[in-house]
């Protein structure tokens, strides 16, 4: 267990250096790239709920996917902080957001709370298996757990840059693998047989 933690954290210094150090134009076009790929590859009804994510630092940027998403009447959810776990309220045009903590910002307490049938999930590393590794406190992998025994699914797709693969994350018991991944080269979907 102890070896697994410390696989991870170098993996995450090490992917968060390699995320960062990507030029900023570069990141740009593939976060455009990435909204390509990933808007015809889900499918859903009008009115779904759909949890997104605002970038932290050099993190794909999703804002272009989740204004094609909206158009296309899904109801679009951001992560907050409520009691050291991660809860989804409801994104509406115009509205204010408030921190978060970790850099980030989401709809205030006054915003209603969602459980999306869709996760859109950040990441700093990727396997073909559909591994991912985060920033190491879990909050995804409860928030995914815990919605997907409240609706029995959640789809789940992490978005990242080509950069970001890496032959094998270390995964531990409570990790939770990711149905696709998008990336700027387009959709990944590991097979059955490798995260099994």
């Amino acid at each position: 267990m102890a070896d697994v933690l410390d696989e991870k954290t170098l993996l995450r210094r090490r992917m968060k250096a390699l995320r960062d150090a990507l030029p900023a134009g570069a990141r740009i076009e593939a976060s455009l790239a990435i909204a390509d790929h990933a808007d015809p590859a889900l499918r859903f009804e009008p009115g779904t709920a759909i949890g997104a994510f605002l970038p932290i630092g050099s993190e794909v940027d999703p804002r272009p996917l989740m204004a094609r998403l909206q158009d296309r009447g899904a109801r679009l959810a951001l992560p907050c902080i409520v009691r050291g776990d991660l809860v989804f309220r409801e994104l509406r045009r115009g509205a204010e957001l408030v921190p978060q903590g970790f850099g980030t910002h989401g709809p205030g307490e006054d915003a209603p709370e969602l459980d999306p049938a869709i996760l859109l999930v950040p990441l700093l590393a990727f396997d073909r298996r559909g591994g991912r590794i985060g920033y190491g406190r879990g909050f995804y992998d409860r928030a995914i757990a815990r919605v997907a025994e409240r609706l029995g699914s959640v789809e789940t797709l992490g978005l990242g840059f080509d950069a970001q693969e890496v032959a094998q994350v270390p995964m531990e018991a409570s990790d939770r693998f990711l149905d696709r991944i998008v990336r700027e080269s387009g959709v990944l979907v590991p097979s059955a047989s490798a995260s099994g």
